[in-house]
């Protein structure tokens, strides 16, 4: 009995440390967003019902001494591919398309290890109903989903905030070992006490009651990555902020498969009604609101839908000699779940549409195979249904009615939208929930840059007031500038570029780079040569020192996606990748503007240890014109001291922490949280 709850729960840790040890790994080689870690999610959650479904297959058709021997050799060939995961390349993978290119990697590395771990939980679930007759296997379940959540806090509070990348990873392989002798020691001494003919049965129902399972599992998990894909539009998408949301998930079924008496349906329900009303003013007027109310919000939302979709589970879940099917059905909703965020949603919706659709269809599926209600119930809940559906439709209208363009992919949504300000239009575009640039229609105003880029702003000292350190440069250099910009958003900086200008932009999204062709003049107006570069900056500016250094004389990075920063652009490493391909005597610049994050303190941090000087640029906000701060980084003096820069300088937000600094190896998001 121990030895099946130990290795259960041992299984399910090493799977649930895996998750966010690997995605963290993917995040700088991908765009550093939130959709790596839905990616991840599908390939995880694929690999589940791959796992589920030999545990359901050997169970059901070969004997236990069968079993042992197949899976047996199934665990000693994963033992011998764990050396993949020991220094894993990446870099080649990338030349696919991010989701393929993730997915493979994963298969290719981790695939094996982890289809071992998934078959594992329904697979000793079955030889325990074996060996002792009459006792629940459900309980087991309950502790496979208790190690982990134990596995994932482990790696939110111990493994990421103190252990590398690499030592993380020789943790969790030395797991993964003792994992393999607990499970063969367990073959060993209990199979042989199972009877010959015992065999898994298969699920007799109606495929009313299959439907209905498979939509339970997928409305779960399609709510904990729409929710998880809304937390981090403004947040980075690190290992904690995925943490927090698949805890509850997880949470939820421990308590409905360990103690089911926790779980009563009404309360759950009136909790859940009131969360449709959170949800509608987080979807539309979330930007309004402050970090930690959004995310409590968040996570009521999400824990009150699964505690529901969980509870009717358990509710109506099969004899234990059918748990093997069970659980293949429900991992089978789980790879439907992400597979309908990760693949259908981006290409039928323009935005993130799935959060509010899932939330619609886990009340429906609430008035299905329920006991007697009274009569007025289900009318009062279906009415409630319309309404959401209503107003959800009017607040649409509301705010999408200025729209003239909207997209969604891998990397995020954008929102092009014309707006009547003080008698004039103008564009904004919109990714996620934060303007990335703006412009006047009117041929006068057009070529004047706007938002966080508009005159006064650091980007615009930085581009306008650059001068060489020393007269050295011959007289044709003295007036050239080569000039690099991380992230394009709507070309705004192209309007300072001059016919002595070149100007690079590194662009990830190929959106962002229509959008700025398509709907903005920035750059078609611009007297400067312009020359995008798609593809992530770091790996690029990586890939061209290979041939020498680019000589920039300003560095402007700007690499946000809505109110998130890929963290992989801030790093000690990236920055002194930046100063390769920077002049000595160049300047950098920053875009800090947050609602959520000061990283001032973190570049002053990083420009100390290259030995640079840091100054704070606050531009106060001017009629719709926004604040916009700003952090330029050099040793150039002659720069520096110019009156423009000077009057433009501000005190530092707060006061200097030595500690706060990022590395590829670790990086410490609360340390930067306002």
């Amino acid at each position: 009995m121990v030895l099946f709850a130990l290795t259960i729960f041992l299984s399910a840790a090493l799977l649930f440390l895996v998750q966010p040890m690997l995605a963290k790994h993917l995040l700088p080689y991908f765009g550093g967003g939130a959709a790596v870690w839905t990616a991840c999610m599908l390939f995880f959650q694929t690999m589940l019902l791959a796992g589920y479904l030999y545990a359901h297959v050997i169970c059901r058709y070969l004997s236990p001494l069968q079993q042992r021997t197949v899976h047996g050799l199934l665990m000693l060939l994963a033992v011998m591919v764990l050396s993949l995961m020991v220094q894993p390349d990446i870099v080649a993978f990338t030349t696919a398309g991010p989701l393929s290119g993730i997915i493979l990697f994963l298969l290719l590395t981790a695939g094996l290890p982890y289809l071992v771990l998934s078959a594992t939980g329904p697979l000793l679930q079955h030889w325990f109903s074996g060996r002792y007759i009459g006792r629940s296997p459900y309980r087991l379940y309950a502790l496979s989903n208790i190690g982990s959540l134990g596995g994932l806090l482990a790696y939110a509070f111990i493994l990421e905030p103190w252990l590398t990348l690499a030592t993380q990873r020789q943790v969790w392989l030395g797991g993964y070992v003792i994992f393999t002798l607990c499970c063969l020691v367990l073959a060993l001494t209990q199979l042989p006490r199972l009877s010959p003919a015992y065999r898994a049965q298969a699920v007799r129902l109606g495929q009313g009651m299959v439907v209905h399972w498979l939509l339970l599992s997928a409305s779960g998990v399609v709510l904990l990555l729409a929710v998880t894909q809304q937390l981090t539009q403004n947040v980075p998408p690190v290992p904690f902020l995925w943490v927090v949301p698949l805890t509850l998930y997880l949470l939820s079924y421990i308590i409905v498969f360990n103690k089911p008496g926790w779980y009563q349906g009404a309360i759950w329900r009136y909790l859940f009604a009131l969360s449709l009303a959170f949800a509608l003013m987080l979807f539309y007027l979330g930007g309004s609101i402050d970090l930690w109310s959004k995310l409590v919000l968040y996570l009521v939302i999400l824990f009150s839908g699964c505690m529901l979709c969980h509870g009717e589970l358990a509710r109506l879940k099969p004899l234990p000699e059918f748990l093997t099917g069970f659980y293949l059905i429900l991992a089978a909703g789980g790879a439907l779940g992400s597979t309908a965020v990760n693949l259908v949603a981006p290409q039928v919706f323009s935005h993130y549409w799935e959060f509010l659709f899932v939330l619609v269809l886990i009340a429906l599926l609430l008035q299905w195979r329920q006991p007697p209600q009274p009569n007025w119930h289900t009318p009062l809940w279906l009415l409630g249904i319309g309404l959401f559906a209503v107003t959800a439709a009017a607040l649409q209208w509301q705010f999408g009615q200025h729209n003239v363009y909207s997209s969604r992919n891998f990397y995020g949504s954008l929102v092009v939208r014309d707006l009547q300000i003080n008698g004039q239009v103008q564009r904004q575009l919109i990714d996620g929930t934060t303007s990335h640039g703006a412009q006047y229609l009117d041929a006068a105003l057009a070529p004047q840059a706007q938002s966080y880029y508009r005159q006064g702003t650091g980007a615009a000292l930085a581009l306008q007031h650059f001068v060489p350190a020393s007269l050295t440069r011959s007289s044709s250099q003295l007036q050239q500038r080569h000039i690099g910009l991380v992230g394009l958003g709507s070309g705004a900086l192209a309007a300072y570029g001059t016919a002595q200008h070149n100007m690079v932009f590194y662009e990830i999204n190929p959106a962002v780079i229509k959008v700025a062709n398509d709907y903005f003049s920035y750059l078609a107006s611009s007297a400067a040569q312009i020359d995008i570069v798609q593809g992530d900056a770091r790996l690029t500016l990586a890939e061209q020192l290979r041939h020498g250094s680019q000589q920039f004389d300003v560095l402007v990075l700007d690499a946000f996606s809505s109110d998130s920063i890929p963290q992989h652009l801030l790093t000690v490493e990236a920055m002194q990748l930046y100063w390769q391909h920077l002049q000595s005597d160049g300047v950098m610049a920053v875009h800090v503007s947050n609602n959520y994050l000061d990283l001032t303190g973190l570049l002053r941090n990083q420009a100390a240890q290259l030995g640079k000087q840091a100054l704070f640029i606050a531009t106060p906000a001017v009629g719709v014109n926004p604040a916009a701060q700003w952090v330029l980084i050099t040793s150039n003096r002659r720069f520096s001291q110019q009156a423009a820069i000077q009057n433009a300088v501000r005190p530092w937000p707060g006061a200097l922490q030595s500690e706060v600094s990022w590395t590829d190896q670790r990086s410490n998001l609360l340390q930067v949280l306002k």
